[in-house]
């Protein structure tokens, strides 16, 4: 019997799906997960799209981590690049604004992606931001995939609406609390 949970074969929307569940699932009490928290195995059939961005200036964002199939897309190490590389000149504009937004807001965002030149949907992608650190870069993780074949070198395009998500819902602490119970009662030793 196949697990119905994890995607299987080239689905990009499912394997964004998964990674942003795996997002939400680290997420604590309304902030989002520091990348301290993330781990590599847990990412899954997303790891080969993923990437870990930094905030270099408004609307703007570099590959700090990027997967092999980020490489692949750019025909070489995609690592220091800028994001808006992956992306046809025409959706800058609306790229750097959806990037500062999710820097900004904390709130995910998903976009499907069209191929350089055609006209259907072939992905998607998916910025995830991470909780701020003091005095580092703000950064977020995200991946951007797509069914196409592998082996040329590619830029995408935006299509349609983005969905930005809710923040990370605000989760009851589950911990055990001590309660102080005082009584007002005299004690009386011989009662």
């Amino acid at each position: 019997m196949r697990d119905e949970t994890v995607p299987t074969g080239n689905d990009a929307a499912a394997r964004l799906t998964q990674l942003e569940r795996y997002w939400r699932s680290l997420a604590l009490r309304g902030l989002p997960p520091s990348r301290d928290e993330i781990d590599p195995d847990r990412i899954g059939a997303a790891l080969p799209g993923a990437f870990v961005l930094d905030r270099i200036a408004p609307g703007q964002a570099r590959l700090r981590v990027a997967g092999r199939a980020l490489c692949e897309v750019v025909g070489t190490e995609a690592r220091g690049l800028p994001l808006s590389r992956l992306f046809r000149r025409a959706d800058h504009v609306r790229l750097s604004a959806l990037l500062e937004r999710c820097f900004a807001e904390l709130h995910p965002c998903r976009v499907p992606l069209l191929a350089d030149g055609g006209s259907g949907r072939i992905g998607g992608l998916a910025l995830l931001p991470l909780r701020h650190r003091l005095g580092a870069a703000p950064q977020m993780i995200g991946a951007l995939l797509h069914d196409l074949p592998p082996g040329r070198t590619r830029r995408f395009g935006l299509a349609g609406p983005a969905r930005i998500g809710a923040p990370p819902l605000q989760t009851r602490d589950t911990r055990a609390h001590l309660r102080l119970v005082v009584s007002n009662e005299t004690y009386d030793p011989d009662r």
